[in-house]
């Protein structure tokens, strides 16, 4: 059964009116969670992440910052304000609240190492966050600090990324990860191309000694059974030449139809597709399996999309069918799935 980590204080991270990155987000998935059978009683609260671990991922100067200027703004329902780093508008608990986010997505870990899968309902989000600055609605890399804390715990650590837009914040530190050596890390993202923030061509991609980093730019007109096949092809051999002991998964539902700021036109469908091949992934390789929140912006998305999670890793777990590996019919992804398997 999935066990979920959410803690109400998120709502606390205010963002203003009218922004897409609001608390109404996660009261929709609690709400399909529950429509899909983890019922809100048996979730667990997560405690704040301590400096140490995001520190792990930051810079210092950079936490010290978020910090004070946080503090700098007053209290109050109206009273918010955008990092200097970037487009991330924080209020004054949102440095506290970042904290507990990461907390969160640490939470997610303990609970999937011992065995349990694991989704962590966070706010704010975490992959835009780069080592050295806030963007894109993210304070800290809620994901990053997970993988870390992942790969001293457990070993070799797998990232897996499906938001619409690219995990540009995840993708830097993992670069460094990969300099510095340590247990092996690996990255695949699927996002839409060209869309924000503008980075993750398919040129960004690398294979080291030390894990990989593989970016697919979707064009804009993927559709469903493409964005399936994608993940599909290239999620079972991936996994295979990294051999993880544990997959994070940056779940942002963001790339579905209807999102009032992103969407691809792709079904709901390829939700259940998702969590059948990673869910089937992660038994094979007996990995610690985590998802943690991160973009989708359509409240009724958000409701179907965490009802599926819910169903999938429920009690109706083996269910719902894995798809087998399959070539995309774009012609464009059908190269660049090729050069990456070749």
């Amino acid at each position: 059964m999935l066990t979920v980590v959410y803690d109400p204080r998120y709502r606390h991270h205010l963002t203003g009116r009218g922004h897409p990155e609001r608390a109404a987000r996660l009261a929709a998935f609690v709400e399909g969670l529950e429509a899909g059978g983890v019922s809100a009683a048996t979730f667990v609260e997560p405690s704040s992440a301590p400096l140490s671990a995001i520190a792990a991922v930051h810079d210092k100067r950079y936490v010290d910052l978020v910090e004070r200027y946080c503090a700098s703004i007053p209290s109050g329902a109206d009273s918010v304000a955008q990092l200097p780093t970037g487009d991330t508008v924080v209020a004054n608990e949102s440095y506290d609240i970042a904290l507990l986010a990461a907390g969160g997505a640490l939470r997610a870990l303990d609970l999937a190492a011992a065995g349990r899968p694991s989704l962590a309902i966070v706010r704010p989000p975490g992959h835009h966050a780069e080592p050295g600055r806030g963007m894109g609605f993210c304070v800290f890399n809620n994901i990053a600090v997970a993988a870390q804390a992942a790969r001293e715990r457990l070993g070799a650590t797998l990232i897996v990324d499906f938001d619409y837009h690219h995990g540009n914040g995840t993708q830097a530190w993992v670069e460094h990860a990969l300099v510095d050596g340590g247990p092996q890390i690996g990255f695949i993202s699927t996002h839409a191309y060209p869309a924000y923030p503008g980075t993750g061509a398919f040129s960004e991609s690398q294979d080291v000694d030390g894990g990989f980093v593989v970016d697919i730019p979707l064009p804009l007109t993927t559709m469903t059974d493409d964005f399936i096949a994608v993940w599909a092809a290239l999620l079972p051999p991936l996994a295979a030449k990294l051999e993880p002991k544990a997959i994070l998964v940056s779940a942002g539902f963001d790339f579905l139809a209807g999102d009032p700021i992103a969407g691809l036109p792709v079904a709901p469908r390829a939700v259940d597709a998702l969590c059948a091949l990673i869910g089937s992934v992660a038994q094979e390789h007996r990995a610690a399996l985590a998802f943690i929140l991160e973009g989708g912006y359509s409240l009724d998305n958000l409701r179907q999309s965490a009802a599926k999670v819910a169903y999938d890793f429920g009690k109706h777990s083996g269910d719902v069918p894995v798809p087998d590996a399959s070539m995309p019919g774009d012609p464009r992804l059908r190269e660049m799935v090729s050069k990456i398997l070749s």
